[in-house]
């Protein structure tokens, strides 16, 4: 990511030279040189100070008393249990999630430093004094800022370099009970006032129904927006406008520098040079409005970047300034990325700058035909320069949304020409009236216009879901394809007049072809992967024509689950919407935690799981249940299950699990959930002949109570996949099970070193294998056994 870094500085630096800029100093290639040079040292120099303001690796899992003060809104929900199938705790516990900073502490390197907090299990009174602002004494674990590391999925670990998080970990409650050292006061005080007004209830019913939509779009506070509602924008390609960027500080700017030109025309109350330039007061109020919405928002960086670009426009207009839009973008990329040079790793940056540069590119040299075409046709020319704004916008972040989000949606064109001025003009507006107003009464009535509006909102983006083609899923694709979108793209937002722009057109049977595969899949091949999923299991088995999963990892109180968030993505960015069968191994949550996620996401045919979790996991598609003996044919794919023995069997225990032997052409996979060794023993009694497997998933995570030395001689396994936390309390995989593996000769991985893990086999042969953390971003550590994986063995496995 270094090499982005340097190649937006390069950019920057080339579109200022073009521009003319240096074109009177030393000249174009001097200072292009001298600028690469102080491009490079810098980000470098950055990247390693980034790197440096972490928490050391030796620090990992230790704990310290600390006092810190929450920078954040801190976000609660039901606790959920730790172990066993996901259910809500009883006596109404609660977990929550804040950012805070360490205001002291014994050790001097956590002072001033951020941190990612959890408290678990917390009561609600606990939860009531936990607000923005308030300061604590608490004794945390604190941890290594990692994440998941998979193919086509968020990176956490780069979202927390990119905010400046030293650590993250939770609060060890049971060791120091937390002291509140004083409560919140000023932006946070007020801020923490206004989302408990949102909040508020009477007679047992919301006052404002749609609550979450309002504290999204005023505090930034998206932690209550319902599963339902976020698909819903994202189908109708309106999920930007509940992330608090630069178009909503642009709005709030632009709105209130109509309202105070308005204002500063009809009172009159300036004398002077200012009732000759009304535009005076119109910037003001355009200025105080940028600010106060990027302070009540929490100031986020996408925010303070917007408020620095609309201040130098608002001082451009009423100083009557003209500088040309590819400079003025030019140099609004150099300063963010000299200010914040990791702001590359926010998806948000690219969006931002992409859609920009599109809108310059479609209108170049148009300014002053769109003037004359507004002053003759008002209406007309201001709905026609709308519908190419978002034409442009459309087709300049196809590209970067398919490699993003994976889809588009094919009504996004005309749903924001009509929601993002409902959002900006009035909505928005109105919440932000509301909160700085100081009556109650009429704070009250604003925000209940505003939640009026936003549910004839929803209404409409419902209507419109349910009449035309929302979200359309597409496969990340090949280079070559990529760069054809790119060039299509590009020929298409080109203003009038420019040869050869109508062969852009050429985009549209790419798209269309994308949804069955931008490339076409080898037809003899087979792909094992190993999601990274920290502390749980999820693993995809892929052929030309068939899709199953095998558990679906953990979920979280807060409502992430990593079937959501990780398995689904990444088979959706191989152009995969349809899962023949979801395996569920047993009932614990770090298995089975995941699967609405899944359900929600992708289309699923069968649903396989023991005993009567099938039954209970069961809704609206076929189950079946995994029974010794029992044998499922997926097209080439094949499982002849061979645990549990019974379909009486609850399914919730980890002997229930689920173990089956995956076979494709000579390939052979041995699942396993979460079985004890006395399963395991049980296993070699019955399958005495069992020849060797490619692959085994190590059980329970490579636990000391599994992997037993007669599994691994029953078994034999050639390479030997463990998926567990970093460094987790547990410890798994333990020592002597690793040795016990090792000594056989098998190739041991770990998901937590290597992060996903996808083995490829065509044809026949050894597999090809790819790790995630080999994907050479400098903020990967790699910790795996170079020692076990170059001990690779080449067998030949048998049939039964």
């Amino acid at each position: 990511m270094a090499g982005t870094i340097l190649l937006c500085l390069l950019g920057a630096t080339l579109l200022l030279t073009v521009t003319g800029v240096w074109r009177r100093a030393a000249g174009c290639w001097a200072g292009l040189s001298l600028s690469f040079l102080l491009g490079t040292f810098w980000a470098l120099w950055c990247n390693h100070q980034a790197l440096e303001q972490r928490l050391p690796p030796q620090l990992h899992g230790t704990d310290h008393t600390l006092v810190l003060e929450v920078v954040s809104l801190p976000q609660s929900a039901p606790a959920v249990s730790f172990f066993g199938r996901p259910s809500l705790s009883a006596n109404g516990y609660l977990d929550a999630r804040f950012r805070a900073r360490v205001i002291d502490g014994a050790d001097a390197r956590f002072v001033d430093r951020t941190l990612q907090l959890g408290w678990y299990r917390m009561t609600p009174a606990e939860a009531e004094r936990l607000q923005a602002g308030s300061r604590w004494r608490m004794r945390v674990r604190v941890k290594e800022p990692r994440g998941s590391i998979n193919p086509h999925t968020f990176d956490y670990a780069a979202w927390l370099l990119e905010q400046g998080v030293f650590a993250t970990g939770y609060v060890r409650d049971r060791d120091l009970q937390p002291a509140l050292m004083a409560s919140g006061h000023g932006i946070d005080r007020l801020r923490e006032g206004l989302r408990r007004q949102l909040k508020a209830e009477v007679s047992g019913q919301p006052r404002y129904p749609q609550a979450p939509l309002l504290s999204a779009l005023l505090l930034g506070d998206r932690g209550g927006i319902s599963e339902k509602t976020r698909r819903l924008l994202q189908s109708t390609g309106t999920a930007h406008l509940l992330a608090i960027s630069g178009l909503h500080v642009g709005m709030v700017a632009g709105c209130f520098f109509v309202l105070g030109g308005i204002f500063g025309r009809s009172v009159g109350v300036f004398g002077g040079r200012w009732s000759g330039n009304p535009l005076y007061l119109a910037g003001a109020a355009g200025a105080l409005g940028a600010l106060s919405y990027t302070l009540i928002s929490g100031a986020p960086l996408s925010a303070q970047r917007a408020l620095l670009m609309s201040l130098v426009a608002l001082a451009a207009v009423v100083l009557r300034r003209r500088f040309d839009g590819q400079l003025g973008l030019a140099l609004a990329l150099c300063g963010i990325l000299f200010w914040q040079p990791l702001a590359v790793l926010n998806a948000g940056f690219w969006l931002s700058f992409v859609a920009v540069a599109a809108l310059l590119l479609r209108f170049q040299g148009r300014v002053g035909a769109a003037a004359v075409d507004e002053v003759a046709a008002p209406v007309g020319g201001w709905l026609l320069n709308a519908v190419r704004s978002q034409w442009a916008i459309m087709i300049g972040l196809l590209v970067p949304s398919v490699l993003i989000f994976h889809g588009v949606s094919l009504t996004g064109l005309a749903v924001n020409l009509i929601a993002i001025p409902w959002v900006g003009l009035t909505i928005l507006p109105l919440i932000l009236l509301g909160a700085l107003c100081p009556f109650a009464p009429l704070t009250s009535s604003l925000w209940t216009l505003a939640d009026l509006q936003l549910g004839w909102l929803l209404r409409f983006l419902e209507t419109t879901n349910q009449l035309a083609p929302g979200w359309h899923g597409l496969p990340v694709p090949g280079g070559w394809v990529l760069l054809l979108l790119a060039f299509a793209g590009l020929l298409l937002i080109m203003p009038r007049g420019i040869p050869g722009r109508g062969l852009g057109w050429l985009l549209v049977p790419v798209v269309a072809l994308g949804g069955t595969g931008w490339q076409r899949p080898l037809p003899d091949s087979f792909e094992l992967t190993v999601l990274d999923v920290g502390q749980g299991l999820a693993v995809s088995m892929t052929t030309a024509e068939r899709t199953l999963i095998f558990d679906t990892g953990a979920s979280t109180a807060s409502g992430w689950s990593a079937g959501g968030s990780i398995v689904a993505p990444y088979l959706q960015a191989q152009g995969r919407q349809l899962v023949d069968a979801v395996i569920v191994s047993h009932g614990d949550r770090d298995h089975a935690g995941g699967l609405r996620g899944v359900l929600e996401q992708l289309s699923v045919v069968n649903l396989v799981a023991p005993g009567h979790l099938a039954k209970r996991l069961s809704t609206h598609i076929d189950s079946h249940q995994c029974v010794a003996g029992r044998v499922a044919s997926y097209g080439d794919l094949s499982i002849r299950w061979l645990w549990p023995r019974s379909t009486a069997v609850n399914g919730e225990e980890n002997d229930h699990s689920c173990v089956g032997l995956l076979q494709w052409n000579q390939v052979r996979i041995l699942l396993t959930g979460d079985i004890p060794g006395q399963v395991e023993a049980q296993l070699a009694e019955m399958y005495p002949h069992m020849a060797p497997v490619d692959v085994l998933l190590a059980p329970h995570h490579g636990s000391r109570t599994s992997s037993s030395a007669a599994l691994v001689a029953w078994a034999q396994p050639a390479r030997v996949v463990f998926s567990a936390g970093y460094r987790h309390r547990f410890g798994h995989p333990h020592p002597e099970v690793s040795a016990r593996y090792r000594d056989a000769g098998a190739t041991l991985f770990n998901t937590a070193d290597d992060g996903a893990i996808q083995f490829r086999w065509e044809g026949g042969g050894a597999p090809e294998i790819a790790r995630a953390r080999d994907g050479g971003r400098f903020w990967y550590r790699h910790h795996s056994n170079k020692k076990d994986n170059n001990q690779a063995l080449s067998r030949r496995p048998e049939l039964w």
